[in-house]
């Protein structure tokens, strides 16, 4: 787009004058935009209301130094050197207001996306230097706007900016440069997802809105913007899509068109797409992807969905979008609205994948190599009666692991087959089914004989327990690390805990909440290594605090403990998905001890009466230890009872 040009520089020689608040600018560059697609984004959203039908920026595509800049060009009708200051350089000033139009000039009469006459200052989120110099009819301006110098001036609220003379490469439109770069220094700029992030941004970019934006010579395509590609299949080769185009409340004129869909995999690795559902409003993001903060049942079910919602309303007569201009503020009617509809749609489009998922799991398992041996191998054993139970066992399976793929299934599918194959299983049912209940005799010793098989199988359990129990002692008596040590151990075996958590999922959801609630950088050094395990037990969630095993507990560690479990039951009380709630969140501290002071063990007593208690490495060994030695002693009496008996 740099052309050389014969245009002289503007004859108007005075400073460029801007009045302003320090605290202003502060928070709308430095906090507001501290990544780069949000800034790139306020740019490009300028050039589009400048009538631009082409945007070029230029990425430094070596890490970041101190004589790096990044250029953004238009070309766009420009500003001349009366709108520059008449009008760019008033904070604040609304377009839309001022011009008393919703529209761009002829031809291409757009909708505005700026309102609130601040996005220039969003470059100064990532730069210390904005330059910048446009070009309208015969009138070339230029001037740097230094965020140094501006400090220097806080105090009269007022800045001055000397005209510079024109590069030469501007012929048309504007040019921004943005040079001092910091948010980036010594690193390289990732372009892909500034591209996809970006793309994300807009619904204007492509020929049919005569809109292109390109990145170091390569245009952003619609099909960088098209995420339905992405999309995971059904059995029957259709995407997982739920498409809209609805009023939200009646007679309000409140639309919502768009899409939400499912992805292959829960996280960005494979395909680099941030989860949850964009808003936009005039070809513009308003709110960043969001889950409209719903609550469900399907907590794992969030982590794979993404979609695009167009909501005009939010951006019409009242301007009800934040001040960084992507995130909605929601304290107004219809955008109160727009969340309730938005979390019953999570809530119902959660349910439906999770059913979905599973029919088609059902489906791809009916074809699967490895079921289809399943059922060839089960025709060839005696204890047919056994194959409905073991089928119906895979099947279940299926049915509470919808994310599961059917591969994954094999080894339920080969301990199936072993179940089969359990002779003393299928006779004793057999003979119970047959037996007349009458027969109380017969009947207490085919009690007897399934007793005896119980202790079987309990013992094997049990044995295999006993190893996990050496090995918790042996982690206690090395102190092993909290991270990843102990917690993927306790994840692994969360019954050494509590006896009732034989079969627990890690409610993934509930423990990143706490990390970003209670972040490690704010913690002492010898605290940082913390961990959490949340877990479900009926209708509570279980969170579990796990320290060091020598690591003696204080009213510190009680208090925090404390804090974890309050802050989750204020995010389970308000649940929108009722069926799916959590009742009570309870608390468990795993540690060595506590510390001997009195305060302390008050502080417990309280707690317990709190539901949140204190469980020590040592007392849990004792405890499963005891617990599974009384299993094999039963197993050792019933088999000495076995023999005495066969001997008379």
């Amino acid at each position: 787009m740099t052309t050389q040009t014969t245009k002289a520089k503007t004859e108007n020689t005075h400073p460029f004058k801007m009045d302003f608040d320090i605290a202003t600018i502060k928070h709308l560059g430095l906090q507001m935009y501290a990544t780069l697609p949000p800034v790139i984004g306020e740019l490009v959203a300028n050039a589009w209301d400048a009538n631009a039908t082409k945007v070029e920026i230029t990425i430094p595509e070596e890490p970041i130094t101190e004589h790096s800049q990044i250029i953004i060009e238009d070309n766009g009708i420009g500003m001349s050197d009366s709108d520059l200051r008449e009008k760019y350089l008033i904070v604040g000033r609304d377009r839309r207001k001022s011009e008393k139009t919703e529209l761009t000039p002829a031809p291409h009469e757009r909708p505005i996306m700026g309102r609130k006459g601040i996005g220039k200052f969003s470059a100064f989120g990532i730069a210390k230097e904005i330059e910048i110099e446009s070009a309208c009819g015969d009138e070339v301006s230029r001037f740097l706007m230094d965020y140094d110098k501006m400090l220097e001036g806080a105090s009269r609220h007022h800045a001055e900016f000397t005209p510079l003379a024109p590069t030469g490469d501007v012929s048309q439109g504007t040019t921004i440069t943005l040079r001092r770069i910091a948010k980036f220094r010594t690193r390289q700029i990732p372009l892909k997802p500034l591209r996809r992030r970006l793309a994300r941004r807009f619904a204007i970019i492509g020929e049919q809105e005569q809109f292109e934006v390109i990145i170091n010579g390569e245009p952003i395509s619609v099909e960088e913007r098209d995420l339905k590609r992405l999309l995971a299949k059904d059995a029957d080769g259709q995407r997982y899509l739920w498409e809209f185009d609805e009023e939200i409340e009646p007679e309000t004129g409140w639309i919502v068109t768009g899409w939400v869909g499912a992805l292959e995999r829960t996280t960005t690795d494979a395909d680099g797409v941030d989860r949850g559902i964009s808003i936009l409003a005039r070809g513009k993001l308003v709110q960043e992807p969001f889950l409209f903060h719903a609550v469900v049942g399907q907590q794992y079910a969030l982590s794979y969905l993404v979609g695009e919602l167009h909501a005009e309303f939010v951006d019409k007569a009242e301007d009800t979008i934040g001040t960084s201009r992507n995130v909605l503020v929601w304290d107004t009617d219809a955008n109160t609205k727009l969340m309730e509809w938005g979390q019953r749609q999570v809530n119902k489009i959660t349910r439906e994948w999770a059913k979905k998922r599973q029919e088609d799991n059902v489906r791809k398992l009916e074809k699967n190599p490895t079921y289809l041996s399943f059922k060839e191998r089960a025709e060839d054993i005696d204890n047919q009666d056994a194959f409905p139970l073991a089928d119906k066992l895979v099947r279940q399976v299926i049915d509470k692991n919808p994310i599961a793929d059917v591969d994954e299934l094999e080894p339920v599918i080969k301990t199936s087959l072993d179940f089969m194959e359990f002779d003393a299983f299928g006779k004793i049912a057999q003979d119970l089914a047959d037996s007349d209940v009458q027969d109380v005799e017969k009947l207490l010793s085919l009690f007897k004989k399934w007793e005896i098989v119980e202790a079987k199988e309990m013992a094997r359990v049990t044995e295999g327990r006993i190893k996990t129990i050496e090995k918790l002692q042996d982690l206690i008596e090395k102190n092993a690390l909290e991270v990843p040590t102990l917690r993927n151990f306790l994840k692994e075996f969360p019954w050494v805990i509590d006896p009732r958590w034989n079969l627990v999922a890690d409610e993934v959801y509930y423990s990143k909440l706490l990390k970003e609630k209670f972040p490690n950088s704010k913690l002492e050094e010898s605290d940082r290594r913390i961990d959490f395990l949340c877990v479900r037990e009926g209708e509570n969630l279980v969170v579990v605090e796990i320290k060091r095993p020598k690591k003696k507990a204080s009213k510190k560690e009680l208090g925090q403990i404390e804090d974890y479990v309050l802050f989750l039951r204020g995010i389970v009380e308000p649940t929108t998905d009722p069926e799916w709630g959590v009742k009570n969140v309870v608390g468990y501290l795993l540690c060595g001890g506590l510390v001997n002071d009195p305060t302390v063990i008050q502080k417990q007593k309280i707690l317990e009466n709190s539901q949140i208690h204190v469980r020590q490495y040592g007392d849990l060994l004792n405890m499963v230890t005891n617990l599974h030695q009384e299993f094999l002693d039963r197993y050792k009496q019933l088999k000495k009872r076995v023999k005495e008996r066969a001997k008379a």
